[in-house]
Formats: structure tokens, C-alpha cells, sequence
């Protein structure tokens, strides 16, 4: 068998329930649907950091945001340069990597070209950059993405049209189309340039890339034709909200939503089609996941970096013919931080530390297992982490601590969290092994032993 190729695809602030019509039952996903068909499906997977960087920062290190410094649990710094990366160590094995898309390394919200950054993404451990900043954040910071428009003398209409719908401009969320095509638009660019990355990819080398998405994170702008296949009035409501105008406000923002998901989805399947016609499909993995999900509605509320499922859980879908069985779901509790010492297990590289983590004292515990042999179990629990809150998850319960009053959810009988448990005398036994559970996980994320200098690589087999 020729070495295995793998392509990480992933978007931003995609809810759990939005990966397939179970929700939303006019919501057309038939690429994510076949991936899912030709492939397992972990549907327990979650973000340890409910919010874009941290979870980023996750994906490629192993680590806990809050291992490598407290302030990474937002979007207000810059990552670290010091640690050793999944990509470093898939280089040190023989890969070519290539990042394309959104990586999100970089904070601050001001003018500010990445493109005059890539090599500190390359000293991440990636051959190829081509990086763009994300959506609303493309206002902000100039990136592949606005040079392009800038080339086709679009980027005004875009940025115009960014400062009508965000918030933070003094816009507001509207039911209208993006004023760009589908093949400009932010993710058709990209996912027009990893297409033609795969096409002419003709390394001596397995390649790793990873393709990041930025749909369907706010602003929500979806391009014609999507725009018009949703419609408001056949959007479900979301669970315990009844006012009349809430409901309709998220109605309008469902059907948004959804027409960023199917142009994204479109934009995945070109991807699988490559790979298919290059005859890659057999010897390349193919991992779909998310940074984490969106509230959508959920206790009348929207975006990220909550406790509730709607923003943390980020299922995982993985195919590799012949090895990951077809058509599979796993239960399996997997987290972000597990992710990158899957890939590495699954490329046959394996670091000189304990247990295929990638740094001592990181949390990562690959997956693989319950990829190429469909394994029910994986962790007992999982954990995540934002400031103001922690929370422990097993399959049936939740448990959140804040400084403002616990939470305890019984997910088996109230799967949309709806009442909180904590304060009831019938589950007062309940807690106290729940906390020593957070406890087990806070305890863990320490920072890792290492001394290791910006740009150093680890050691491995």
C-alpha cells in the first residue's frame, strides 16, 4: 500500500445538529452525507475551548489552550511559538504539508496584512501557506483573501457588505444575499485553491493538508443559488424559546445558516471528486470536523463559548476505504486535543514520549482505535474550559462548575439542557464524583516540561 495521504478539512462554528437534515429537514448535505456513508462517524466529539482559537491551537499542538498560557482561552493573542506541532513531526516523518485557509494564529483586531506572517505559520510546520483570516475578520486584516478581491476589484463590496451585517460594525444580521458569486465568496476561493492544490500535487512525498473552512461563522452571507433554497417559515424553532419575534429572528438566521453549509458542503465534494479522479480515495484519510458549534437559537441565544452541547460538540467524520468501516456511528467520547495524535498514529509516526502524545503532559489520546475498528468507548469523560467555566461530560450527564452556581444536566432525559439539576436533592450523590472528575481533568492541564525555542521540531521514530 502506497503511504497514506491525509486531508484535514474543517469549518468554523458548525453546530452538531447542522451536519445532516436530522434538524433541519430541508437542509441539503450531500457530500458531508456521503463522507458520512463512505465512512464513521464520531458523533460524541468535543471542543475542549468553545471558541476559535483556542481550539485551533488545540488541533495542531495537543494541548489544552489553557496548558500553554491562560490568555489563549480567547481570540486576544497570538499563539506560542515554542511548542513542537503535528505538522512538525508529519514533516520529520517524510510529509509535505500545506496549510490553506483559515488557521487563526494571529489575534488582534486591526489592520494587519498575515500574508506578511506566513512564516511563522511555516515554522508551525507547513511547507505551503496560503492563509486567509477568517470572515468578519477579513474587515480587519488583509490576507489572501482580500488580495484576491483587491485583484478583482471586489474587495470594497465585500468589506461594505461585512459592515451592514456584523455587529461589532454597528450592522446587524440580514436577510439577504452576499453580493459576491459562490467562486468568490470566501470559501469557494478557498476551497477552489485546494482544489487545484490536490490536482497538481505531484510530490514524491505523502502530503498532509489541511483545509480550513470559515462558513458558516457570522457573518451570515450566503451566496445565490444558496440564499434562496432556505426559507425562514420552514426553519424549526429552537427548543424553549416562544416569543414570536425570537422565534422568527432565528428562524431567518437558521435559514442563513443552512445556505452556508450547503455552499460549503459543495465546496467539500469537489474535494472528494479530486480524489476520486487522481485515484487518491484509497490511500488518503479523509477527517471533517469543526472548532466548535453554534447556539443558533438555543436558550435564545447565538454564537460561541458556552457550555451547551449546540457550542461544544464538534462531531468528527473520518474515511480511509478498506480500514474505516463504511456507514459506521461511534458513541465513542473523543475531544479537539485528541485529534492531532490520531493523525500521527494513523501516519504510522509515533514521537519518542509517552502514549503518542506530542508533548509530555499533553491530554491527546489518539482515536484511531475507534476510527479503523469502529470502538464504542474511548474516554469515560470529557472536558472543557473558558474562563468563567469548566465543564466535565459523560454520556448521560454534565456537569458545569462556575462562580455563579453550578449546573448539572441530566442529558439522557434532557438532551437540549433545559433544567438544571444541580440544587435537586435526588442527584445531590450525583456530584461529587462528577467533580472529582473536573478535577482529574483541571489537574492534568499544566503546562508541558519543555524548553523547547520557537521553530524547534521534536523527535520522533
Amino acid at each position: 500500500m502506497p503511504p497514506l495521504n491525509v486531508l484535514l478539512i474543517t469549518d468554523d462554528q458548525h453546530r452538531w445538529d447542522f451536519y445532516d437534515a436530522r434538524t433541519v429537514p430541508e437542509l441539503r448535505t450531500p457530500c458531508l452525507d456521503r463522507l458520512a456513508r463512505e465512512g464513521l462517524t464520531l458523533s460524541h466529539a468535543f471542543s475542549n475551548c468553545p471558541i476559535c482559537m483556542p481550539t485551533r491551537f488545540t488541533w495542531l499542538y495537543g494541548l489544552y489552550a489553557s496548558q500553554a498560557a491562560q490568555r489563549l482561552m480567547g481570540n486576544a493573542h497570538d499563539w506560542p511559538t515554542r511548542f513542537p506541532s503535528a505538522a512538525h513531526a508529519l514533516q520529520a516523518a517524510g510529509y509535505h504539508t500545506a496549510l490553506i485557509g483559515k488557521l487563526h494564529s494571529l489575534a488582534g483586531l486591526y489592520r494587519r496584512d498575515i500574508t506578511e506572517h506566513e512564516n511563522v505559520t511555516r515554522r508551525r510546520g507547513f511547507d505551503d501557506v496560503w492563509e486567509v483570516s477568517g470572515k468578519s475578520l477579513s474587515y480587519w486584516f488583509d490576507c489572501r483573501y482580500t488580495h484576491y478581491l483587491r485583484d478583482r476589484g471586489l474587495l470594497d463590496v465585500y468589506r461594505r457588505d461585512v459592515k451592514r451585517r456584523c455587529p461589532q460594525l454597528g450592522g446587524r444580521e440580514r436577510l439577504e444575499p452576499s453580493p459576491l458569486e459562490p467562486d468568490d465568496h470566501m470559501d469557494g476561493v478557498i476551497g477552489n485553491r485546494a482544489r487545484d492544490w490536490l490536482n497538481g500535487y505531484a510530490g514524491d512525498k505523502p502530503f498532509f493538508l489541511h483545509v480550513s473552512f470559515c462558513g458558516p461563522h457570522f457573518p451570515l452571507d450566503p451566496p445565490e443559488p444558496y440564499f434562496s433554497r432556505y426559507r425562514p417559515d420552514a426553519m424549526p424553532p429552537p427548543e424553549g424559546v416562544d416569543d414570536p419575534a425570537a422565534v422568527r429572528g432565528w428562524q431567518e438566521q437558521r435559514a442563513l445558516y443552512c445556505g452556508l453549509i450547503e455552499h460549503l458542503d459543495a465546496r467539500l465534494g469537489a474535494l472528494l471528486e479530486v480524489l476520486d479522479r487522481r485515484g487518491l480515495a484509497r490511500n488518503t484519510l479523509v477527517l471533517f470536523t469543526t472548532d466548535h458549534g453554534d447556539m443558533m437559537g438555543h436558550h435564545n441565544r447565538s454564537g460561541k463559548g458556552l457550555w451547551y452541547d449546540t457550542a461544544c460538540r464538534t462531531p468528527v467524520i473520518g474515511r480511509l476505504p478498506g480500514v474505516i468501516p463504511a456507514g459506521t456511528v461511534s458513541p465513542a467520547l473523543v475531544e479537539a486535543a485528541d485529534l492531532p495524535a490520531t493523525i500521527l498514529e494513523a501516519a504510522g509516526v509515533t514521537p519518542r514520549i509517552p502514549a503518542a502524545s506530542l508533548l509530555p503532559g499533553s491530554p491527546a489520546r489518539s482515536y484511531w482505535n475507534c476510527l479503523a475498528g469502529g470502538a464504542a468507548e474511548h474516554r469515560p469523560w470529557i472536558y472543557s474550559e473558558l474562563t468563567g467555566w469548566r465543564l466535565c461530560r459523560d454520556r448521560d450527564w454534565k456537569y458545569v462548575f462556575r462562580p455563579d452556581g453550578d449546573l448539572l444536566f441530566d442529558l439522557e432525559n434532557d438532551p437540549w439542557e433545559q433544567r438544571n439539576l444541580a440544587d435537586a436533592p435526588a442527584h445531590a450523590g450525583r456530584l461529587p464524583g462528577l467533580r472529582r472528575r473536573l478535577i482529574a481533568s483541571m489537574s492534568r492541564s499544566v503546562a508541558p516540561d519543555t524548553d523547547r525555542g520557537a521553530g524547534t521540531r521534536a523527535e520522533f521514530d
